[in-house]
């Protein structure tokens, strides 16, 4: 099981056109931006995570999880 290192009000539930998705945006202590999918849902240390990516900034992170949900849920969004 994988745990994410999260900074405080992290991790962040992802929705595609207001509908939940399975991901998550995460941010850690050193302050880059991830984005991971929820295998079991539960805290950053209860909840099993896989990191799909790594970000600098927000921005980016945001931008790949569209595309992921785009390509996860076709015609979600």
């Amino acid at each position: 099981m994988a745990k994410l290192n999260s900074a405080p009000l992290y991790p962040v539930n992802l929705s595609g056109g207001g509908i939940p998705v399975s991901l998550v945006l995460n941010k850690t202590p050193e302050g880059k931006f991830q984005i991971a999918r929820v295998n079991k849902p539960g805290g950053p240390q209860e909840g099993d995570f896989d990191v799909l990516k790594e970000f600098p900034d927000e921005h980016s992170a945001r931008e790949y999880a569209r595309s992921q949900v785009r390509k996860d849920f076709p015609g979600l969004i």
